[in-house]
């Protein structure tokens, strides 16, 4: 039988993780495959988290709370949990954020990843404000560092298209082969880097259809498109993870991508304040000397 493994990196989120894990059991079927979870408390809420992975095995799931290893961020503590997922058997792994709920189809739509081959990453689907089913893709902007979704306006060539974080699936071989998410990512970005590493190894994106998530954002690092409600966590490890992706990935436009954070340093100075702008300088300077 195969076994899907979901992990879950926690950060002051318990009550959202809780509902995810019910959303999970509720997408369950005694015929479908092995479901293993990992509960990767990045935070210091074990007493929390281990009610919640008994509910997860009074409804026959394995799940394990892994902690004690401090706030390590979203790629590590990811890495942690699927690892650990790994030794357990599972062929994919499917990375959830806390905030996230299963809305549609069943868990066992998710080995549908393994169709575009052994080597592969997964996008699941949501429904947008106006009824319509879209994969869960996220777009940067290869010259400013700028996401957003992916839009037929932006030439390609500008455009790097990932698989939004808060919901991906990967196989096993392409975990492995890939070595997880880069750990030089606290916050942010890491996605976009994944893309472009499976590029270059030629590990293909795909997209399941039969599962549909639904993403409140923002719930533990305070990210927030309204720039007077993002937390300066957001501010700063986005424009810190911004300077590691441009230099690792594309150097020729690294002054370029710089300019950009530092002219949005000063819009953020307009419209949330000091502390604000003061986050993105911090942050890109930080990501140049990373």
């Amino acid at each position: 039988m195969s076994t899907v493994g979901i992990a879950i990196v926690n950060y002051l989120s318990a009550d959202d993780t809780a509902e995810l894990v019910r959303s999970i059991a509720a997408h369950t079927s005694p015929q479908g495959p092995r479901v293993t979870i990992a509960i990767v408390d990045n935070s210091a809420q074990g007493q929390r988290l281990e009610p919640i992975a008994e509910v997860a095995r009074g409804h026959g799931l394995s799940a394990r709370v892994i902690h004690g290893h401090g706030n390590v961020g979203y790629a590590a503590g990811n890495n942690i949990g699927a690892r650990w997922l790994l030794e357990q058997g599972a062929d994919v792994i499917w990375v959830l954020n806390p905030d996230t709920r299963i809305t549609g189809g069943d868990l066992s739509a998710a080995l549908e990843v393994c169709r575009a081959g052994d080597f592969a990453i997964g996008a699941t689907t949501s429904t947008d404000a106006a009824g319509l089913t879209r994969p869960d893709l996220g777009a940067l902007d290869l010259w400013t560092g700028q996401s957003g979704q992916p839009s037929a306006d932006t030439p390609g060539s500008r455009r790097l298209t990932y698989v939004a974080g808060h919901s991906l699936l990967i196989t096993r071989l392409a975990f492995e082969k890939l070595n997880g998410f880069s750990e030089d990512f606290f916050l942010f970005y890491e996605e976009a880097d994944l893309a472009v590493r499976c590029a270059r190894l030629g590990i293909p994106v795909t997209v399941v259809s039969g599962l549909e998530v639904e993403h409140a954002g923002g719930g533990a690092t305070g990210a927030s498109r309204d720039m007077k409600a993002k937390s300066l966590i957001t501010y700063f490890h986005a424009s810190r993870s911004c300077m590691i992706f441009f230099r690792r990935h594309y150097g020729r436009r690294l002054p370029l991508a710089a300019v950009a954070r530092l002219l949005y340093a000063g819009k953020a100075l307009l419209v949330a304040g000091p502390g604000a702008a003061s986050a993105v300088v911090r942050g890109t300077v930080a990501g140049l000397r990373a």
